[in-house]
């Protein structure tokens, strides 16, 4: 994570949430919860980091961490992936709680609220409610069939009509089982759905850029002359530098990442180093 370029956030709802549970004495749930939404945050961070992205403004929310509402910015399978990987999170978290009552029962008195807290807020965030990941997940599927701006606002309208729902269930259980929490998620639902300060924006890192290399321990591959070059495409890390090693006519030959981006503007990737060698001596 670029700590020199990342912009971090508290979402004022959030705020509000912490003097909720400071008046209900829950300091301690409070500071779970924390944990949970950080978590989460983290499953979508580490993903997006392997997939090529770069986390640039973080904002905390008691929903969880939007991704980037600029959709350009994704790919369609990464987007699916980056957003699948937040819940996962919480849930695998759970469960790894849960086997462990089996294994130390008294585990259970320290473990419940966590537990409770990270699958309510995994499980929360799969509803297919945009820009939830859930919702991502569905925009992300239902783009296959229909526009994508379609697909966003059919996500929406699915966001504003549970949140009603369950804004409708709050004011019955005022008269039955009073249950706040209807109100708040109906609250919080709302706010993810027209609040753009809530966004956590990624940015696409250049494979050559040279500010997110480290020079400091470069990756020496070992090639033979039959290599192509979409397979020496494929072999460039985002976070090393790739020194390409060749043996040409009895010598070493020493092949970099800008090397490998100049070839393959002259030949096509299906070229091999052989067929390159040939042409150069020629």
């Amino acid at each position: 994570m670029d700590n020199r370029r990342l912009k971090q956030k508290v979402h004022y709802s959030f705020l509000i949430l912490f003097v909720w549970f400071i008046l209900t004495q829950n300091l301690y749930s409070f500071i779970l919860f924390c944990a949970t939404v950080l978590t989460h945050e983290y499953g979508h961070y580490v993903v997006a980091k392997k997939l090529g992205y770069r986390l640039k403004n973080f904002c905390i929310a008691p929903y969880g961490v939007c991704l980037n509402y600029q959709e350009k910015v994704f790919e369609q399978r990464d987007e699916l992936l980056i957003a699948l990987a937040g819940p996962i999170v919480n849930i695998v978290l759970s469960i790894i709680c849960i086997s462990f009552w089996w294994i130390a029962p008294s585990f259970y008195n320290y473990s419940y609220d966590f537990v409770f807290q990270s699958l309510v807020l995994g499980l929360f965030n799969l509803l297919p409610c945009y820009p939830l990941d859930g919702g991502r997940i569905f925009v992300g599927v239902m783009s296959r069939y229909l526009p994508r701006k379609k697909a966003i606002n059919i996500a929406t309208c699915l966001n504003i009509m549970i949140a009603i729902v369950l804004f409708i269930a709050f004011i019955v259980s005022c008269f039955i089982n009073f249950n706040l929490s209807l109100c708040v998620c109906a609250v919080f639902m709302i706010l993810s759905c027209v609040d753009g300060k809530t966004e956590c924006k990624y940015q696409l890192i250049n494979m050559f850029d040279k500010k997110n290399k480290s020079y400091s321990k470069p990756l020496f591959l070992f090639i033979n002359n039959e290599e192509t070059l979409s397979n020496l495409v494929r072999h460039l890390e985002l976070n090393k530098v790739v020194v390409f090693v060749a043996i040409v006519g009895g010598k070493t030959k020493l092949l970099d990442e800008q090397a490998v981006l100049s070839l393959s503007l002259i030949y096509p990737l299906s070229a091999s180093l052989n067929d390159i060698f040939k042409q150069d001596k020629e």
